[in-house]
């Protein structure tokens, strides 16, 4: 019987140790940044499997609903989330990476469409504005209950209301709704009558988060952290980013970017 026992363990521990090299991170599909649609998961999924494989560390992605990826993370069903914007009540409950990206938040409108917007909220109130229900654009925008919000299930389909003239103005991440304005399958001329209103709204760096009641928690971003730090060295994240299509400039920016928000 104990040599039985013996053998059970003896078979378990190999096991053991190979599922706790393999991260299992969880994540919303949030194109271009990342996507289950998009080749090896898009470019900032593929920099952090990347990151993680220096380290000896696998990974597997999972997109779903953003409210459940903060909760499977809360309950430890799951390793880390890509792509969090850093706000002071997460910070109560997760552990944050360095910056891996930004994003830019702002409003979308129709050409045609005469909008006075000057970059602030204020300047927003006249007008009907779609939002995806949940998604964060600026504490200022959340804080003001005079904007007329009509909340979707989506930002493209607040994009597809704000083409079809039911709402003035899309409010989202720019850099996603371009991506689904480029992209959308409807091959005609509505796409094109859609712009992005400069100033920004806000921005928001984009994080790997993991749950502070993981006893591995710092361990993991020290791993994660060192492995961003090896791939800017070695050169693999110049490399990953000319395959998804970036340009020499735009890699030298990105790599600046990642050298000067090391350790925050």
């Amino acid at each position: 019987m104990i040599k039985l026992l013996i053998f059970i363990v003896v078979i378990a521990i190999p096991t053991q140790v190979f599922s706790k090299q393999t991260w299992q991170i969880v994540t919303e599909s949030y194109p271009p940044y990342f996507s289950e649609n998009l080749p090896n998961n898009g470019w900032l999924y593929e920099i952090a499997e990347s990151a993680l494989k220096t380290q000896g560390i696998n990974s597997e992605a999972e997109f779903t609903t953003w409210d459940r990826a903060l909760k499977l993370l809360e309950k430890n069903r799951k390793n880390a989330i890509l792509g969090a914007f850093y706000s002071l009540k997460r910070n109560e409950v997760f552990y944050y990476s360095r910056p891996l990206a930004v994003a830019h938040s702002g409003v979308f409108k129709r050409k045609e469409s005469t909008i006075n917007f000057d970059g602030s909220i204020q300047s927003l109130i006249p007008y009907s504005i779609g939002k995806e229900d949940n998604a964060f654009v600026s504490q200022e925008f959340t804080r003001n209950r005079e904007l007329a919000i009509t909340s979707t299930k989506s930002l493209p389909t607040s994009l597809y209301l704000l083409q079809q003239g039911r709402i003035d103005l899309v409010a989202g991440t720019k850099e996603v709704g371009n991506y689904w304005l480029e992209h959308s399958k409807k091959k005609d001329s509505d796409n094109n009558k859609i712009e992005y209103l400069s100033p920004d709204l806000a921005s928001h760096k984009l994080y790997l988060v993991v749950s502070k009641s993981n006893y591995r928690a710092k361990e993991y971003l020290q791993k994660f952290n060192r492995g961003i730090d090896i791939i800017i060295k070695n050169g693999s994240i110049a490399k990953i980013m000319k395959k998804h299509n970036f340009s020499n400039q735009k890699i030298a920016e990105y790599i600046n970017f990642l050298k000067e928000n090391e350790g925050i």
